[in-house]
């Protein structure tokens, strides 16, 4: 009898995914979005305004815009592009959907954990204001064990989710040019480690830099081709509601997915390309200057918001090119098959590899930060200082992994840190939804008279 590691680990996360994700990020989900009065729409405005402000606190390391920046770094990652691959090849095109709604739901979720993120803070012993699930499980909370609990799956989700299925996205389609993946991935690794030194601030200043371009790159591209091919853009969207609620009727039952499939596929890829959730945001976000937790929370919405253009758009160019229907296509193969079909040119896929390796360079990074911060927290800065050695050093091994195995290996570590960190967030959401609400009433008040007194003066 063979044991099947990477069906056994399939099944559980499905189960785990259908059976308790999706339940409990849609219900509670949902109690945020109404108790908070859908903050992740009426405060997205603010949020774009304030991460361009210049935060005059001196508690903290970097600026609002460099911490979004890393938090970006971390979220626009394979998962927007392989990821996306991943979620059409095993749930179909009715996958996004669920993404939507998950991503949707999850970003009122992260505006609570970022706001408790910055709430509980702490400065360690080199000065740097650290934070996240690990100090408002403890401190909030009162369950240390908990907190200690979600460390050790950040690490394990650092190494699966934020390195080896970084790496491997990468080196996939470099072999399909002749190059050698283990190689490639030691000269990553280099360039990783050359960052990783510097600590979270040196890699905020380079995610800064990096993001903008990467994002605009790719998703000029992508939009340029869904223009060139503007008459099967209504069919793909369609296509996608009908078949994420009856994808037997939508595909004709001969692609094996059901709603089972659907929900947890689309859930599975919305968690991992926006990270809403899963605690990482409210780690990297600790580290910003600032002096309210609420303004924090309210900055960190653009992030999903940005996060789901790019999956939607890598989602329909793999629909309107039919490339999510070629055979033999796994990942990001598929991904640059659609963009080098959809242009019509051999160009678009070395732009898929360009955009790709900066994605995954810049998440590789922010991972590593959130790993360091969770061993500081265990075990004090000395050995989070090692981690570094040994995360730099592991990278090459996720370049001659299989691609489903990482994959699985993910999707647990990814929902092993959902489920704990919800734990935190649920049991301190009223403090969040109370305080948010003052706020943002005092903000009302506070521009009403300004309003006022500028009418009396003129």
């Amino acid at each position: 009898m063979n044991f099947d590691i990477k069906s056994l680990l399939t099944g559980v996360n499905e189960a785990f995914t259908f059976f308790l994700v999706f339940p409990t990020i849609i219900l509670f989900g949902l109690y945020l979005t109404f108790k908070l009065r859908f903050v992740q729409i009426s405060k997205l405005k603010m949020s774009f305004c304030c991460l361009l402000k210049k935060e005059e606190s001196s508690q903290g390391n970097i600026s609002h815009y460099q911490a979004i920046s890393a938090v970006l770094a971390g979220n626009f990652g394979t998962g927007n592009v392989s990821g996306m691959a991943v979620a059409i090849a095993t749930g179909g095109p009715g996958a996004l959907v669920w993404m939507w709604i998950m991503a949707f739901l999850g970003a009122s979720i992260q505006y609570v954990s970022c706001v408790l993120g910055v709430k509980y803070r702490r400065q360690n012993a080199d000065g740097e204001y650290v934070g996240g699930p690990m100090y408002y499980l403890r401190d909030g909370l009162g369950m240390k064990f908990l907190g200690t609990l979600f460390c050790l799956f950040t690490i394990m989700g650092a190494l699966t989710v934020g390195n080896f299925a970084q790496i491997n996205s990468v080196t996939l389609p470099l072999k399909q040019l002749g190059l050698d993946p283990f190689m490639c991935s030691l000269l990553i690794a280099l360039l990783v480690g050359a960052v990783l030194i510097g600590g979270v601030q040196r890699v905020a200043k380079l995610a800064s830099f990096i993001v903008p371009v990467k994002a605009l790159v790719y998703l000029g591209t992508a939009i340029l081709i869904l223009g060139m091919h503007a008459d099967r853009v209504i069919p793909a969207f369609k296509l996608m509601l009908v078949s994420a609620f009856d994808p037997q009727s939508a595909l004709g039952g001969t692609l094996g997915f059901g709603i089972v499939k659907a929900i947890s596929s689309g859930f599975d890829r919305g968690i991992f390309a926006t990270d809403a959730g899963t605690g990482i945001v409210p780690i990297l976000q600790s580290s910003a200057r600032t002096t309210n937790p609420i303004m924090d929370g309210v900055v960190t919405l653009v992030a999903p918001f940005l996060v789901m253009i790019v999956c939607t758009t890598t989602g329909l160019v793999l629909l309107v090119t039919g490339a999510w229907q070629e055979e033999g296509l796994q990942s990001t193969n598929m991904v640059t098959h659609a963009f080098a079909s959809g242009l019509g040119n051999s160009i678009g896929a070395y732009i898929v590899i360009i955009s790709l390796i900066l994605f995954a360079y810049t998440t590789i990074l922010a991972w590593a930060c959130c790993a360091e911060k969770a061993i500081g927290f265990l075990y004090g800065a000395r050995y989070a200082d090692r981690f570094k050695y040994i995360y730099t050093a592991l990278i090459p091994i996720g370049a001659v992994l299989h691609v489903d195995l990482i994959w699985r290996l993910a999707d647990v570590s990814i929902s092993l840190m959902l489920l704990t960190n919800l734990i935190g967030v649920i049991g301190l959401s009223k403090q969040v939804i109370g305080e948010s609400r003052s706020f943002f009433l005092k903000k009302v008040e506070r521009e009403t008279e300004s309003f006022e007194l500028e009418a009396v003066q003129s």
